[in-house]
């Protein structure tokens, strides 16, 4: 006689030999052809089972699942926590992690990489764009709003995951170098860049550098299939002795391992300064503002390095010391410390290096340091039967635009293939060496001739020096000194010579140094342009009154 086995026994023992955890790896393997698997009554219930045991467990498992996390966390968690895990911040969170990855920067940022719509996006954590990305998941999620508060708590939290458990990564605004290639975020939609190699660029979908953006960032234009930067000159204002110059400060522009040399616009009112600096950094930087005023401190200099690629000034009258030398820093790179608010001892350490455009009627660059940095472009008087309307310029440069860009492309690869071989002729390298070999492969690709551009460097870097020296009163003092007749060589204390150069007449005094030491660095500057005039400055010792210098007319 068979005994019946009960249904309650048959139940125990399935439950017995079931094993949870196959049951969830299952459904996973199935979610590519049956996105419900994952779903099912009796994988929520393994699942929560899983959890009850070990929430460890439970996150392996589910870790690699996208897009359903959060409802997950919510179908599965115990029941004595549910008060605690659907508090808000739990919820903010769990949307957060749910939608991105997160790293940090050798600096320290917590940095966000968000999968969205196919693309990648990358955001720092204390960015508008980041903050704007998680308040709509978050109401996408549970259409209500974060408070100001709770973003703080969250941010915070996951800028520890991104240090303590995220890999370092480094980012970049507008150009990067990586894999020995150049690369330019587009800055559209798809998240996008541009890779220049030697002999070719190309648009790439999912690039491997990392790009993050702020507000004021505007996107450049779809390259053209063919491009023609002969166009170019018809919407700027550039004479043409000066446009190699321009060009290899447009493609300079573009480089992320180089320093960066200062474009200088001159010209009297009416000539086209803020046109066409607005056009030359549409090419490489567009951004919601493209020109901005006189700076008020050098802090408005690295805040507006910060938040752009390009650091671009209109209508300028002057720039003090101060100034200038923070512009020779953005040029070759390097930092601006202040307090950090709400402490004692803290610093906030704003790190750039940064291309620079200025305009304005005179030139501004007249310190040696920043003149030897400094492309200086005087435009011409535009009449008034060449003057044009602001709409039809308008008009035809969105018009040939991408053509412009495409062209201003393949001029940079065919650069970056003459590179390599490009040799500066013996005696005339400059400070901005790496500046002026690109500028030889570029006329070296525009079919010119080895040392071209050289010469022409030399030509506007000793007339910038002749200009900086008439800015410094003791410039011209040591000039006029030197031109007397029984000036040929002069040797003395710096005390003697400034007591020789109060002799002199009429002189501009409003930069006049007020004491040897003063005097002594004030010259240190002015070498180099005085060299330029046929006047060396020379040590001559020390005696028991001061240090010596000599004076050589040559």
């Amino acid at each position: 006689m068979n005994a019946r086995i009960s249904p309650d026994l048959v139940k125990a023992a399935a439950e017995q030999t079931a094993d949870p955890e196959n049951l969830v790896r299952d459904a996973l393997a199935r979610q590519t052809t049956d996105k419900g698997a994952i779903f099912a009554d009796d994988v929520i219930e393994a699942l929560a089972t899983i959890r009850r045991k070990s929430e460890a467990e439970y996150i392996r498992l589910i870790a690699n699942v996208k897009g359903v996390r959060t409802k997950l966390d919510k179908l599965t968690k115990p029941q004595g926590q549910a008060a605690q895990q659907d508090s808000l911040q739990s919820m903010i969170l769990d949307v957060a992690r749910d939608g991105a990855e997160y790293a940090h920067t050798a600096e320290g940022e917590g940095v966000a990489l968000v999968e969205v719509a196919g693309h990648r996006e990358t955001h720092l954590l204390t960015s508008q764009t980041f903050d704007k990305w998680l308040r709509g998941e978050v109401f996408d999620a549970r259409e209500i709003g974060i408070p100001d508060y709770a973003m703080a708590t969250a941010v915070a939290t996951l800028k520890a995951i991104g240090t303590f458990k995220g890999p370092e990564v480094e980012v970049h605004r507008r150009v990067a170098k990586h894999d020995g290639a150049y690369w330019i975020d587009l800055c559209d939609d798809q998240w996008r860049a541009i890779k220049v190699q030697p002999g070719k660029w190309e648009v790439i979908d999912r690039p491997p550098a990392l790009f993050v953006r702020t507000p004021g960032m505007r996107p450049l234009p779809e390259p053209a299939k063919k491009g023609n930067l002969t166009l170019l000159w018809r919407h700027l204002n550039i004479p043409k002795q000066a446009q190699p110059l321009v060009l290899a400060y447009m493609l300079d522009s573009l480089r992320h391992d180089t320093p960066y040399p200062v474009l200088e616009l001159v010209g009297e009112m009416g000539s086209s300064k803020s046109t066409t600096q607005r056009r030359l950094r549409a090419l490489i930087d567009p951004h919601q503002v493209p020109l901005r005023g006189a700076p008020k401190c050098v802090e408005d200099l690295h805040i507006a390095a910060a938040n752009a690629h390009i650091v671009s000034l209109e209508n300028l009258s002057q720039l003090n010391g101060e100034q200038q030398d923070a512009l020779c820093i953005l040029s070759t790179g390097g930092g601006y410390a202040t307090r950090q608010l709400y402490t004692n001892g803290g610093e906030h350490v704003m790190q750039s290096k940064r291309p620079v455009m200025l305009n304005g009627i005179n030139a501004v660059a007249t310190q040696p340091d920043l003149i030897e940095r400094t492309i200086s472009v005087e435009l011409p008087t535009i009449t008034a039967k060449a003057r044009k309307d602001e709409e039809s310029m308008g008009a035809a440069w969105e018009k040939e635009y991408p053509a412009i860009f495409a062209g201003m492309l393949d001029l940079f690869a065919k650069a970056l293939e003459r590179l390599p071989a490009v040799v500066i002729p013996e005696g005339m390298a400059k400070r901005m060496i790496d500046f002026q070999r690109l500028g030889e492969a570029i006329a070296l690709a525009q079919g010119g001739k080895a040392g071209e551009f050289s010469k022409q460097l030399d030509t506007l870097h000793g007339e910038s020096a002749l200009r900086g020296l008439e800015s410094y009163g003791v410039a011209v003092g040591l000039q006029v000194l030197a031109a007397r007749p029984e000036g040929r060589e002069w040797e003395g204390t710096y005390l003697q010579l400034l007591t020789e150069l109060g002799r002199l007449g009429e002189i501009d005094r409003s930069n006049w140094p007020k004491s040897p030491r003063h005097l002594s660095s004030q010259i240190k500057r002015i070498a180099p342009g005085l060299r330029r005039v046929g006047i060396r400055i020379e040590t001559a010792g020390r005696g028991a009154t001061g240090a010596k210098v000599r004076i050589v007319r040559e």
